[in-house]
């Protein structure tokens, strides 16, 4: 996002960036849970295809480490964060939502099964791909189109997302 943006663009990349890291954490999560337990299981807190925790994470780790410039380094520091967010996350939700929305009983390398290793190193990864690659190849786009139709789809797309979340915070299934 080295790019200058006009608000409007920077409000639609902040949008889909989050879209697209909590739809491929979604994504993330339904392999795994197909390949351990060999079912399809919805594993979003949303009804929407979306794990939010990703989107989050993902714009957490580019603000906090955007400077960097080593892959590597930004690696090993995404990783490191990634588990301490999750981690957090996972006691937040717990608390205040009284439900436990994954384990990693099993897992190697977990710690009170809120956080693994392995999952830990593959959120490095995530994080990569997304600052590394994603990122800059969608506020091209975002920069080569129309601000206004951009942002505006942003606003709905958000729109759609608040109102899954509240639904579910209401329990209105």
């Amino acid at each position: 996002m080295e790019q200058t943006c006009s608000k409007r663009q920077l409000f639609a990349v902040l949008i889909f960036g989050f879209v697209i890291a909590a739809f491929g954490g979604w994504l993330y999560e339904e392999a795994c849970v197909y390949l351990i337990y060999h079912k399809i299981y919805n594993r979003g807190m949303l009804h929407l295809t979306l794990c939010p925790i990703y989107g989050f994470g993902a714009w957490i780790l580019y603000l906090l480490l955007h400077k960097v410039r080593n892959s590597v380094l930004f690696f090993l520091l995404s990783t490191a964060i990634a588990s301490a967010f999750e981690y957090g996350c996972a006691l937040l939700l717990e608390h205040f939502l009284h439900r436990s929305y994954w384990t990693y009983s099993g897992w190697p390398l977990s710690v009170h099964d809120r956080i693994s290793l392995v999952s830990s190193l593959i959120f490095g990864l995530l994080a990569v791909l997304f600052a590394k690659g994603i990122l800059p190849k969608l506020t091209s786009a975002v920069k080569r189109g129309n601000a206004t139709k951009s942002a505006v789809a942003a606003g709905c797309i958000l729109s759609v997302i608040i109102t899954d979340f509240v639904i579910v915070l209401c329990g209105m299934d």
